[in-house]
């Protein structure tokens, strides 16, 4: 009995022990995989806030002043004006998505109530994105760390175990291991936080600016105040109060009664015949002709054909949609990239299996981040040279911008029967019985697209 209870007592400790250095030895590789894809994650979110750090601009006396006569232009009727002046003062994504989605709040609703009631399901909803787009670098910030500690402290074990048997190899390679998954998860973590940091500063001030808007564009004007309600002013007599006990009335001397004496009698004036001032004739009100260069707004687009990624500017003005192009070449295509990526990939394997060339992985990887990076500089240049055409499109007339370019051309606005946006902002075109692709709509123009709604109205289907 005494031998059944020390076997036990020896044997389950042992059994738990080895439960427990198995589920941790099983969990270093899907931990170092999940190391792989924190970084690789980072990564990514680091280049997307690099890019809309470039792409932010703020300048509130250009939005204020937008928002002003873009209420001016609602309150004549002239929706048109109005988003597309809005989608031009601001350049950042998510007040570019609140004025986008203003132009559905203003159509077809009458009651103020109920307009009311959608503006704050918009702030809501645009509040609940921003979370959602903090929460992927909150959680590589949260969880990078967390399992660069795992993958030290697992191989720790047979670490200490190689040290007592003198085997310094299975020694050095667990160290490597395990500092090289706490430098990743450091690594991810921080670059997490730091994104993190800076965005939730971006979003909140983009809230506040998008709250301002809101009630520029939408608030009522209080009688004889000039301003918005919810906004009230702080008179001097707000603070007055009346004292608790009556102040004594001064003592009044009685005053001596004039003499009377007798008033003369008023001697009648003849008043002057009027002489009657010929009334000018009124002046015609001359409205001035609505010029067809008037741009209304633009809309940035990519379009990829014939293995070519190109930039085109959809220029809005009184007649009619012009597309024109704005930058473009093949090299600008993501898919010649990829494809230079695998074939160099597949040259080198077949030169070092069968023509002995002997290149170090290192070579190779090293090779695959040089084109990356030429790739992405590829991609920033030609974006900058299709912003800074579009500029220069804007101020043309529209015979100049036609003949600009063969691609060039223009849609009457009366020959455009539909507009289909589909969920990854393509834009389709219905005119002359065939459609037109007129490409997917580029990040920094989803403020601007407003104006499909402003201008086409009923004729514009998401689908």
């Amino acid at each position: 009995m005494t031998d059944t209870a020390t076997l036990l007592a020896y044997s389950i400790p042992n059994a738990l022990q080895q439960i427990i250095s198995i589920v941790s030895g099983n969990l270093l590789y899907p931990v170092m995989i999940v190391l792989i894809i924190l970084i690789a994650g980072s990564m990514i979110e680091l280049g997307g806030f690099l890019f809309e750090w470039r792409n932010r601009h703020r300048d509130l006396g250009s939005m204020e002043e937008g928002a002003v006569r873009a209420r001016e232009k609602l309150e004549q009727s002239d929706p048109e004006g109005a988003f597309g002046m809005l989608g031009q003062s601001c350049s950042n994504s998510f007040v570019h998505e609140f004025l986008y989605r203003i132009a559905f709040l203003h159509r077809g609703c009458s009651d103020r109530g109920m307009l009311e009631v959608r503006l704050e399901k918009l702030l809501q909803d645009i509040n609940f994105e921003m979370t959602k787009k903090l929460e992927r670098s909150r959680f590589v910030a949260r969880v990078g760390p967390m399992f660069g500690l795992m993958g030290t402290l697992i191989p720790m074990g047979p670490a200490l175990l190689g040290l007592s048997a003198g085997d310094i190899d299975t020694l050095a390679n667990n160290l490597v291991i395990a500092f090289g998954t706490t430098v990743v998860g450091l690594m991810a973590g921080a670059i997490g936080f730091m994104v993190a940091t800076v965005r939730a500063r971006w979003y909140k001030q983009d809230s506040s600016d998008i709250e301002y808007l809101s009630e520029i564009l939408f608030g009522s004007p209080e009688p004889g105040s000039g301003g918005y309600s919810g906004y009230s002013g702080h008179s001097a007599a707000a603070g007055y109060k009346a004292p608790a006990t009556p102040m004594p009335e001064p003592a009044s001397a009685p005053m001596p009664e004039p003499a009377s004496a007798p008033m003369p009698e008023p001697v009648p004036v003849p008043m002057p015949e009027p002489v009657p001032v010929p009334m000018p004739a009124p002046m015609p009100v001359v409205r001035p002709r609505p010029d067809e260069n008037d741009r209304l707004g633009v809309i940035g687009t990519i379009v990829s054909r014939s293995g070519e990624s190109v930039h085109r500017a959809l220029i809005f003005n009184r007649s009619g949609l012009i597309s024109a192009k704005t930058a473009g070449s093949v090299v600008a295509n993501s898919a010649f990239w990829m494809g230079a990526i695998v074939i160099v990939n597949i040259a080198s394997i077949v030169a070092m299996n069968v023509g002995g060339l002997n290149m170090p992985f290192n070579y190779l990887l090293l090779i695959n981040l040089f084109i990356c990076a030429v790739f992405a500089v590829t991609i920033y240049s030609t974006k900058g040279r299709a912003k800074s055409r579009s500029r220069d499109l804007e101020g043309m007339p529209v015979n100049k911008i036609l003949s600009d370019d063969g691609s060039n051309f223009e849609v009457p606005y009366s020959d455009i029967k539909r507009i289909e946006v589909d969920k990854s902002r393509n834009i389709k075109i219905l005119a002359g019985g065939e459609w037109i692709e007129m490409g997917r709509v580029e990040k920094s123009s989803i403020g601007a697209m407003g104006i499909l709604h402003a201008v086409l109205q009923d004729r514009v289907v998401e689908v």
